[in-house]
């Protein structure tokens, strides 16, 4: 079965468009569901600046129709899973308070954190998010929401304390949610700059 958002019987006056390319100023023609164009004036492939992946986070062939996305688009289709994630994990926890408040204060830290350091916020917030379940939980959740391999194996690595800066601001992430609950925590265990800073701001 073809998707619809493919076929263009189902098109509208909007699912062919043009962009000026911003190397060379040339006009490219983009298809709404190509995810790149290559610029006929200078050679340079360009990502679809209107490719929407709403429908990625629900469809079963998401990762065979996006597999070969560009590497410019990737962090915006890692972000529509964390949407889903965590939509999924919080209807799953809905019924306990305890641990949905625990998550949102890890995912206020994870964020900030992330954008401090400059680490991949979509995997961070995706990792903060999985914390709640069992390890082994964690592939069979992410691969029954459809959540493409390639970012399963990153967010995997990054709850398993893989050595990346991910994994140092999860880390930093999970320990100062414990230090505003209360529980006690070394500084000696906060790995990054910006954790370090929110740690001494928490015990003044």
């Amino acid at each position: 079965m073809k998707c619809p958002g493919q076929d263009t019987r189902y098109w509208k006056e909007d699912a062919i468009f043009e962009v000026k390319c911003p190397h060379c100023g040339e006009t490219v023609e983009f298809f709404k569901d190509d995810t790149s164009r290559p610029c006929p004036g200078c050679g340079r492939r360009l990502p679809n600046p209107r490719l929407d992946f709403g429908c990625a986070a629900y469809c079963p062939y998401a990762e065979q129709c996006l597999g070969a996305l560009p590497p410019e688009l990737r962090e915006k289709q890692q972000a529509v899973f964390k949407d889903r994630i965590e939509a999924e994990i919080i209807a799953l926890f809905k019924e306990r308070e305890d641990i949905i408040k625990t998550l949102k204060t890890r995912l206020k830290y994870a964020e900030q954190i992330a954008l401090e350091e400059g680490a991949k916020l979509p995997l961070v917030l995706a990792a903060s998010l999985l914390c709640e379940l069992e390890p082994r939980e964690v592939s069979p959740f992410l691969q029954k929401i459809n959540v493409p391999s390639d970012m399963r194996e990153a967010v995997i690595e990054v709850l398993e304390g893989e050595d990346s800066l991910e994994a140092r601001v999860l880390n930093d992430a999970i320990l100062l949610t414990r230090k505003e609950a209360g529980h006690p925590v070394s500084q000696a265990e906060i790995k990054t700059a910006t954790g370090k800073r929110i740690f001494t701001a928490l015990e003044n």
